[in-house]
């Protein structure tokens, strides 16, 4: 076999291996399941030969820092084996929970169980169930208090969003999708969770914020002066860590990490993961995972963590100044994204089988004159499909939390369960 044809196996072997393609390591990549990780963890290495009479070997994941995860070919010719995260049997691979085979390209593909090998826009990919591919990386931008026809404009042009209209144009968005619940606080902790959010009456506070308890009198449509811990366990968070994953949860102006209390722009009533008690709780893993966003630019090159929540301050997200839905308010949230998104698109998290979701909580004015309106969401990946595809089916963000575990291998939460996924968004191969 010549050498260009081993290297196409090796890389078609080494995207679908782990249940993700090939992609950016995390740091301390831990090699499990439904994730593949580029030399491991910092140091680390990877390597992959192929014996005389053309078989190839691949290795993913699994080195610790410093150290070299290597296998070398010796099947008959023409096999295919694989390493990932450890421990082969009979030439094929063995993975936490066990793993399905077979061939996308003439390639030998082993997925996790649950998913079977295929392809998304031609990429190698382990696919779920539910249809959706198995990603590499998850990033979410949330932004506020927008209905969709108010940034579409009256022409459909997002005349006060040129950078979204772009995006609009390449990738692909959603004309039915919509919040669960008025008024912000309970959008993020249902995505976060899959909590029944029903019983959140107001933009009520992370623990500790104020000592107080929430009632009748101290959250309303008008005041949220009270604590409002949501005690969902397991949340995304425990999911995530459980799955031998990372997360973080970066928040623009917090300030020093796990900020529980409002200051000039930052609102913690957007960071969903100082509501989890076991998360704000925990003062270590608070301090770990939920961060200023000044870091993000750093930990995406270094190789971000496999999910990512990225709140704005309240500028950014088109939450501010004007009350409402001014144009102003569009326009900076756009300026915001523009400056963002191209290091997140150009990194390898986001190339080698990522996703980001830009998403908005709720529609205008929380809901005050019209009810539940379709909200924007924005659907961007390789595996994804583009050129300005829309979505016309009904979802919501319990949808968007059932893809989101789905695509990073995790088990359902709560309202999320039953929910319909996002697969529309993904071609059939």
């Amino acid at each position: 076999m010549r050498l260009s044809c081993v290297a196409a196996l090796l890389f078609a072997l080494a995207a679908c291996s782990g249940g993700v393609p090939s992609a950016a390591g995390e740091d301390g990549g831990s090699g499990t399941s439904g994730s593949a990780a580029s030399g491991g963890s910092t140091g680390g290495s990877t390597t992959s030969t192929a014996s005389t009479g053309g078989s190839t070997s691949g290795t993913t994941g699994g080195s610790t820092s410093g150290g070299t995860t290597s296998s070398t070919g010796g099947s008959t010719s023409g096999s295919t084996s694989a390493t990932t995260g450890g421990g082969t049997t009979g030439g094929g691979t063995t993975s936490a929970g066990g793993s399905s085979g077979g061939s996308t390209g003439g390639v030998e593909c082993l997925c996790p169980s649950g998913s079977t090998c295929g392809t998304a826009n031609g990429h190698p990919v382990c696919r779920t169930a539910s249809g959706i591919p198995m990603f590499s990386h998850v990033f979410v931008i949330p932004m506020e208090n927008l209905s969709l026809s108010t940034l579409e404009g009256a022409d459909g042009g997002y005349p006060n969003a040129p950078y979204l209209a772009s995006l609009a144009a390449k990738w692909a968005t959603a004309s039915d999708y919509h919040g669960v619940a008025h008024p912000s606080l309970p959008n993020y902790i249902a995505m976060t969770s899959g909590e029944d959010v029903s019983g959140i009456g107001c933009d009520c506070q992370p623990p500790g914020a104020t000592g107080s308890t929430c009632s009748s009198l101290t959250c309303n449509l008008i005041l949220s002066s009270c604590d409002c811990p949501q005690a969902v366990s397991p949340n995304l968070a425990d999911e995530i860590e459980s799955a031998g994953k990372d997360w973080r949860n970066y928040a623009e102006n917090m300030g020093a990490a796990c900020n529980v209390t409002a200051s000039g722009s930052y609102a913690p009533k957007h960071v969903p993961f100082l509501y989890y008690p076991d998360v704000q709780g925990n003062a270590a893993r608070c301090d770990q995972h939920v961060v200023d966003f000044a870091g993000f630019a750093q930990d995406l090159a270094a190789g971000p963590a496999a999910f990512d929540f990225l709140t704005p301050n309240l500028t950014d997200d088109m939450h501010d100044p004007v009350i409402g839905s001014g144009p102003q308010n569009v326009t900076n949230g756009d300026d915001w994204l523009a400056g963002q998104l191209p290091a997140i698109l150009a990194s390898q998290a986001f190339q080698d089988g990522g996703i980001l979701f830009i998403v908005w909580d709720e529609d205008d004015d929380s809901g005050a004159f019209v009810k539940d309106a379709p909200i924007g969401l924005w659907v961007i990946s390789p595996l994804a499909k583009q050129g300005g595809y829309v979505s016309q089916v009904h979802a919501d963000h319990y949808s968007l939390l059932a893809t989101i575990q789905d695509g990073l291998g995790l088990p359902r939460l709560g309202l999320s369960v039953p929910a319909t996924p996002l697969a529309d968004f993904f071609p059939a191969k």
